[in-house]
């Protein structure tokens, strides 16, 4: 063939089953066509190779050495062309590859941790990398190819993303089981009399949700500490008077805590995982998003 911009790949199909039937007729009534639409296939496959292919011997044809030649190879392409064609197989014990996922420290211990727990179990091969997001902009992170997953609240993303919920995150209020609050029920003016440490995850700051949602009441908290890292605040509450009010699911990993609903209604949000879009129909991705799933649900 001297140019594979001619090449009809139904052709080479043609080829294979008259060399297998070495007969123009069986040929025909494999590939459901009249036996003078095969012989017009059989002049264009002379045509195309430059060659007879079949001669003819008195019990029908027989393939010239070129055509078993060609035979060989068109087996080959056919095969792979039908490999390429099917949908492929995902091993999830036998994938590669590096997984970047960018989460808050403490989405990091509720999610990405469980995570990696079972990816050792089901794919013991794949990186797994995780990303602070403080200060970062997610688009710009995907946009640089930077991470594969995000674990964030909604305000986080934009609704051209491709996205899915994971939860939704009220606030509780978490003291020491020592503290002389902790098995009362708060009211109003007590809880803005308590002491409290504040998670401000770009630190320095004195006011978060919870004075959104006082100062809708026309009332203030008194925030003594601001700490940017979680890891600080177990001894922060276990060892002083002080209070947090931070989302549940960070607040029951903390130990020695008490839980109570805050005495005021604050906003919670929602998180999300979200990806970039060229990961979207990858199957070891949409495989991952779907363990992540299954590890938060």
């Amino acid at each position: 063939m001297s140019d594979i911009r001619t090449l009809d790949f139904n052709l080479l199909k043609a080829f294979v089953i008259l060399l297998d039937e070495c007969n123009v007729s069986r040929a025909a009534h494999r590939l459901s066509v009249t036996q003078p639409a095969m012989s017009g296939i059989l002049n264009r496959l002379r045509e195309s190779f430059n060659d007879p292919l079949f001669v003819r011997v008195q019990h029908g044809m027989q393939p010239t050495d070129r055509a078993l030649q060609l035979g060989q190879t068109a087996r080959k392409v056919l095969q792979e062309i039908g490999s390429m064609l099917q949908p492929p197989i995902l091993e999830p014990e036998q994938l590669k590859m590096t997984l970047r996922i960018a989460a808050m420290d403490y989405v990091q211990q509720i999610i990405a941790l469980p995570l990696i727990l079972r990816l050792r179990r089901l794919a013991p091969k794949i990186q797994v990398a995780l990303v602070p997001v403080q200060g970062q902009n997610i688009k710009t992170l995907f946009e640089k190819n930077k991470i594969d997953l995000a674990l964030v609240s909604q305000q986080h993303i934009s609704d051209d993303m491709p996205q899915t919920i994971l939860y939704d995150e009220p606030y509780v209020c978490a003291m020491s089981k020592t503290h002389p609050m902790a098995k009362k029920k708060l009211s109003i003016d007590q809880f803005c009399e308590l002491p409290f440490a504040m998670l401000s995850y770009n630190g320095g700051e004195f006011s978060g949700a919870t004075d959104i949602a006082l100062q809708k009441l026309g009332r203030k908290r008194k925030v003594m500490v601001s700490v940017n890292h979680i890891s600080l605040l177990p001894q922060l509450l276990q060892d002083s008077d002080l209070v947090a009010v931070l989302p549940k699911h960070l607040a029951q990993t903390l130990p020695n805590v008490c839980l109570q609903q805050p005495p005021i209604d604050v906003e919670g949000f929602t998180m999300m995982m979200t990806w970039h879009e060229r990961t979207e129909q990858d199957m070891a991705h949409q495989w991952l998003r779907k363990v992540l799933l299954e590890v938060v649900r």
